[in-house]
């Protein structure tokens, strides 16, 4: 389904240095499969993400997606991509701060339908599933971090898409809250949607089916299929 072949991106630092976020990483991420990819802070996972998901054009290096290098593409057909088959958790949840729970969720369908009355509906029942009914008009400000991170989740599936993306998606959790996250991205895992998950740490990674290492931009261990 995913394949990176010889992947590396390059920053420049505030002394005008060349700097590897990552560094030639091949892989490949078959269909349905749950992976997790730990490091440490610095190690190149958000980067790895990002330019996986059609966010953040390599240095060198291919990304395909069902055999497409989706980087050769018009960047309206990466937008398309990222909204109809890659759903993102974000790190910082990126929730717009004046709409509500409810309508943060819906955004992604309303593009999807142009329904905003389907879109409410199909959010109201995600955020029910994930035990917030009663959290579906608060704003961004009156919820708290753990339901922060739920309606972030809700927001990532609204679309039904085939690879969901996490850029430490616990990071500012308490263990239960992890163990619940964790066990509703299992569960999306078990009913056939790719998961690909970047954390520091090593029992969030127990979720997945393959964990690789990263450090230093570079993969540590394992095999790339």
């Amino acid at each position: 389904m995913l394949e990176l072949r010889s992947v590396s991106k390059e920053f420049i630092n505030n002394r005008n240095e060349h700097v590897k976020a990552i560094d030639d990483i091949s892989l490949k991420v078959e269909k349905g499969e749950f992976v997790s990819f730990v490091g440490p802070s610095g190690s190149g996972k958000s980067t790895l993400l990002f330019v996986t998901g059609a966010l953040l054009r390599p240095s060198q290096g291919e990304v395909l997606l069902h055999g497409e290098n989706i980087y050769d593409t018009a960047a309206v057909y990466r937008s398309e991509l990222r909204l109809r088959n890659i759903g993102f958790v974000f790190q910082t949840f990126n929730l717009i701060p004046y709409l509500s729970a409810l309508d943060n969720v819906a955004v992604p369908a309303m593009l999807m339908t142009r329904s905003k009355r389907d879109a409410a509906d199909k959010a109201a029942d995600l955020l029910k599933r994930f035990g917030l009914a009663k959290r579906l008009d608060h704003k961004f400000s009156e919820l708290s971090v753990g339901e922060r991170q739920r309606v972030a989740l809700c927001r990532s599936v609204i679309n039904d898409p085939e690879m969901i993306l996490a850029d430490e998606p616990t990071g500012n959790l308490d263990p239960g809250m992890t163990n619940e996250v964790m066990a509703l991205l299992r569960e999306l895992n078990s009913r056939g949607q790719t998961i690909i998950v970047v954390t520091h740490e090593e029992e969030v990674a127990s979720f997945a089916g393959r964990t690789l290492h990263l450090k230093d931009g570079r993969l540590q261990n394992g095999s790339p299929h």
